[in-house]
């Protein structure tokens, strides 16, 4: 399905109807180099993560999965400090 929207004046674009019933009213909003696209946010973002990954994550618990993303972001921290 394809439909056009414009901004108003303040910037507001309008999601038409048919597409909130199917996909809901949160999205992200992601600018890419040539375009910008609209992500449905599910109302469990854990959910919507495992969506979007796939199976990457299963069989993790969300602690492992922070826990994980706090070590690496560490690492990567001393590796930038030490460049």
């Amino acid at each position: 399905m394809s439909k056009r929207a414009e901004a108003d004046d303040r910037g507001r674009i309008v999601i038409p109807h048919e597409i909130r019933e199917r996909h809901g009213d949160r999205y992200r909003v992601v600018e890419l180099e040539d375009r910008i696209e609209l992500i449905p946010l599910n109302d469990d973002p854990i959910e919507g993560l495992r969506d979007a990954v796939g199976d990457a994550f299963d069989g993790r618990s969300i602690d492992e999965i922070k826990r994980e993303a706090r070590e690496n972001a560490r690492t990567d921290a001393i590796d930038d400090a030490s460049d």
